[in-house]
């Protein structure tokens, strides 16, 4: 079977994983040492939001190497190597990667950065984990009005949408009197059932409490105290919004 991929539908499909190479991913991995340099392919190909830059890019894993497609840059420079694929993978996809194509790998980290948090939330967002989403939000059950409606009426936003994109800015943070505060700036876009895009941007302001600090043990994981996101400007682009300060 033949799995969509970057840049063609010239495809190769690995017996020894199951998983399926295409178009630019097949070509650099032929052209780039193949078998013996990168492994075999360990996932198919998924958007994510990278570490490095907080901007969301097509990846694949293989055994030995994270293959990035870079379209901005010219051949050979489209394709970048990430970091080294299955020691990121085990420890990015604790439930390991699917083999069915275009299925988004569980990804879940509230302990690392805030940042780390907010991919956290749109990962569940698009596995339509929408209860993991929500558990998110600081004083669940019953968070904030300001912050989201309740759970019934915040599931029925996401109705029309098929995937949302993260894109994260510099992640600045603040601590006092045994609360950690971050702040991050981010571009949003969703991508409706029918075809249409709607960008967003805005910031998210997280918080957890220092270790020891509280008897409950989440307290001290991250957790969205704040969103402010609206409608991007129509001529902003992405390292614009980005660039945007906010404050804890």
């Amino acid at each position: 079977a033949q799995t969509p991929g970057p840049g063609s539908n010239n495809c190769q499909t690995f017996k020894q994983t199951g998983h399926t190479v295409c178009g630019r991913f097949l070509e650099y991995w032929q052209q780039n040492g193949g078998l013996a340099q990168q492994g075999y392919p360990i996932s198919e190909t998924f958007t994510e939001t990278s570490d490095l830059n907080g901007r969301p890019y097509t990846v694949q894993y293989f055994e030995r190497a994270v293959f990035e497609l870079h379209p901005e840059n010219k051949p050979p420079y489209d394709v970048l190597l990430s970091q080294l694929g299955t020691f990121v993978g085990q420890a990015n996809y604790s439930q390991g990667f699917s083999m069915t194509a275009g299925e988004v790998p569980f990804y879940e980290q509230r302990a690392g950065t805030g940042t780390q948090l907010l991919k956290s939330f749109y990962n569940a967002i698009n596995r339509k984990e929408y209860e993991r989403a929500y558990s998110y939000y600081q004083g669940v059950p019953n968070p904030d009005p300001s912050l989201a409606a309740p759970y019934e009426q915040w599931i029925k936003g996401y109705a029309n949408t098929v995937s949302v994109t993260l894109a994260a800015g510099k992640e600045t943070g603040d601590a006092g009197a045994g609360n950690v505060f971050a702040s991050v700036p981010v571009v949003i876009t969703a991508t409706q059932k029918d075809g249409s895009k709607q960008v967003f941007s805005g910031c998210y302001i997280l918080h957890h409490v220092n270790f020891g600090i509280s008897e409950n043990p989440l307290d001290a994981l991250w957790s969205i105290r704040s969103a402010d996101i609206k409608p991007a400007p129509a001529k902003a682009n992405m390292d614009q919004l980005l660039a945007q300060t906010c404050t804890p």
